[in-house]
């Protein structure tokens, strides 16, 4: 089930920027996963860590997923997440800019500073078409 406003923020992201997802885990799980969103044609890529020998927050999963949507240039990508110890590290890691969705289960770790943080998906698409 997609968190509230997914589908939204999907909608309006759909065919303007090209997308994909970075996720720590099985193949077996993370595939099945994303087909039950209905999201699964709006990413350019789907990178899973298993598959590529590499976990979040190691930069090189971000590096084959920027090289399988295109090399675009860093300073236009964004990796949002609501894990900062993989997400928002790995995203820092990389030389990307990143956005925590903190669902205010936990506290952010003093040492990772995400560009952006908000609290939910409605922000995050006013923080992306101001």
């Amino acid at each position: 089930m997609p968190l509230e406003g997914a589908v939204n923020l999907m909608h309006a992201l759909h065919e303007k920027v090209p997308m994909g997802i970075i996720t720590n885990g099985l193949t077996a799980l993370q595939q099945p996963r994303l087909e039950c969103t209905g999201f699964r044609d709006y990413y350019s890529a789907l990178v899973i860590s298993e598959q590529v020998g590499v976990p979040k927050p190691d930069a090189a999963i971000f590096d084959y997923a920027l090289e399988k949507i295109g090399n675009l240039d860093r300073s236009r990508v964004l990796m949002v997440g609501d894990t900062p110890e993989s997400d928002i590290l790995g995203g820092m890691n990389a030389g990307v800019k990143t956005c925590w969705l903190d669902h205010s289960t936990r506290p952010l770790p003093e040492t990772i500073r995400p560009t952006w943080t908000v609290k939910t998906l409605g922000e995050l698409k006013a923080l992306l078409l101001a």
